[in-house]
């Protein structure tokens, strides 16, 4: 599912314009970024965990040359579903 099809999704449920649906869908959205930004997790219940994992400097290779590399520090999004949502997709 993409964001326009959770916006028009929203929207019928809701009985408002597309319009207002997007608003909200991206103000959830933009709530959630700065959740991670801010506190490095988001907890849904119900649904699910956002946080922020840090992954720690290491080596690998390019797979096609083989040259050897530095894999740099970094952080990266995480998710983690609910065991709810896990039963209702278990379930279909």
């Amino acid at each position: 599912m993409t964001r326009a099809v959770l916006s028009n999704k929203v929207a019928s449920t809701l009985d408002i314009t597309h319009e207002k649906a997007d608003v909200m869908v991206s103000a959830v959205l933009d709530c959630v970024k700065q959740g991670l930004v801010k506190d490095k997790v988001v907890i849904i219940r119900g649904f699910g965990r956002f946080r922020i994992l840090d992954k720690v400097k290491r080596y690998g290779r390019n797979p096609k040359t083989g040259e050897a590399a530095v894999i740099t520090a970094r952080q990266v999004p995480n998710f983690r579903s609910s065991k709810l949502l896990k039963n209702i997709v278990n379930t279909k």
